[in-house]
């Protein structure tokens, strides 16, 4: 029964529905779930760290290049660059 719901189920609606029968289990699991995740996320920003640091080593302050690598929302450049002004001519 429990291999059919594992099935059905994604992982934490599976863990969530077993808090009451097994709460040892489910600690423990979620003990060893959770750090995967955490990790995952330092992982990419140091991968996106690494990238940014090879493109362009001269860079002291990489804040905003982070900030854009790491965002989950994309970046609409061309609007940006359309709104900034031209250098006008003397």
């Amino acid at each position: 029964m429990l291999r059919s719901d594992f099935n059905s189920k994604n992982v934490a609606e599976f863990w969530c529905s077993l808090t009451q029968a097994y709460p040892r289990l489910v600690k423990k699991a979620t003990v060893a779930l959770i750090p995967s995740a955490t990790s995952y996320l330092c992982e990419s920003g140091l991968s996106a760290l690494f990238g940014i640091k090879r493109k362009q080593r001269n860079r002291l302050d990489v804040r905003d290049d982070m900030r854009v690598a790491l965002s989950k929302t994309i970046p609409q450049f061309q609007v940006l660059v359309e709104k900034k002004q031209q250098q006008p001519s003397h």
